[in-house]
């Protein structure tokens, strides 16, 4: 057994019993220390991954814990995460960032994916209001399907056969989620629930889709799309509520709580993690973690809000999950 102390430019290195003691330079010691941590390597980039799905999967309990309207819980989380971005701009490196993507030919995109990122946090944290966090959390987080489904429809892209047969079993586990266990007073709003969730996961698959056309377009920084795409995202929910009537500058102070937590929780430091892992990990694999999610937004329901999931739902969850399992893990494959 040999223990290593490391102090100063010194590495003491132990070898009990017989208590021998040896003085390293520092660059041996270093080298030592590699060699050692080498056998036993830490990929931060799954740790990030893990604290991520952690964060996002606490936004619907948040969600739920709100009092305020789903419009008023909407643009709160996206207008404090461009608050919060705004010291930023303090930046001259990232100001430089701003003006290389301020022409129209790149605000057209920002303006097209806040307008459908903002139907998508509407119409799911609606749902929330309807439906348990599961059936939510499950359908909406079935995005990835529909991003391929609609690749192919609007783009032609290539579609696997493996794809098709994902998206079916996901076409099946929806109806499965919205005609499960709930009986027939609650039968309609949980229905309606789960359309929500469906609508939100087909909204912001068109935002991912918006995304990945610009990004193949242009350069844009992580920082810059993130804080142009929410700050659109933030005046269209904006004028929604305009139109609903409804004042978003008025809500209990208690939930101010709950939207700092969204807007720190899941918006910044979940989807800022999720960025760092995608610059490690494969892409395949950072989209599986939507399985993670809606798993941990389960379990968080049960504990927190004392949601049982229902036989069906768990199956239409399984359902769904195979789906993107197939969807995603044969992305490259051709038909």
């Amino acid at each position: 057994m040999t223990i290593y102390l490391y102090k100063s430019s010194i590495l003491f290195k132990i070898r009990p019993p017989e208590e021998l003691l040896v003085f390293i330079p520092k660059e041996c010691a270093m080298k030592e220390i590699s060699q050692i941590t080498s056998k036993f390597p830490i990929r931060f980039e799954y740790v990030a991954l893990i604290i991520a799905t952690i964060a996002v999967s606490g936004a619907s309990i948040f969600i739920r814990y709100s009092i305020s309207t789903a419009i008023t819980i909407a643009f709160w989380r996206l207008f404090l995460v461009v608050l919060l971005l705004s010291p930023l701009l303090l930046s001259a490196e990232i100001r430089r960032q701003f003006r290389s993507v301020s022409s129209f030919g790149h605000m057209k995109y920002f303006i097209l994916a806040g307008f459908f990122l903002s139907l998508h946090f509407f119409s799911w944290i609606q749902s929330l209001e309807y439906t348990s966090v599961a059936a939510s959390v499950i359908v909406v987080n079935s995005s990835p399907l529909w991003v391929i489904f609609l690749s192919f429809a609007l783009f032609r892209e290539t579609i696997t056969s493996s794809q098709v047969i994902g998206l079916i079993l996901c076409f099946f586990g929806i109806i499965l989620i919205a005609f499960g266990e709930v009986s027939s007073q609650l039968l309609g709003s949980f229905q309606e629930g789960v359309f929500l969730a469906l609508f939100g996961a087909l909204m912001v698959a068109c935002y991912f889709i918006i995304g990945k056309q610009m990004r193949s377009r242009f350069n844009v920084s992580n920082i810059a799309y993130t804080y142009f795409v929410n700050a659109y995202c933030t005046i269209f929910l904006f004028l929604y509520s305009l139109g609903l009537s409804e004042n978003v500058w008025i809500f209990p102070s208690s939930d101010m709580t709950w939207f700092l937590a969204l807007a720190i929780g899941p918006s910044l430091l979940g989807h800022a993690l999720y960025t760092y892992s995608m610059k490690k990990l494969s892409a395949q694999v950072v989209s599986l973690t939507v399985l993670g999610e809606a798993a941990g937004a389960s379990i968080l329901g049960f504990i927190f809000l004392s949601e049982r999931l229902p036989f069906t739902t768990l199956l239409g969850g399984i359902f769904i999950g195979i789906g993107i399992i197939l969807a995603v893990l044969t992305e490259d494959q051709s038909m």
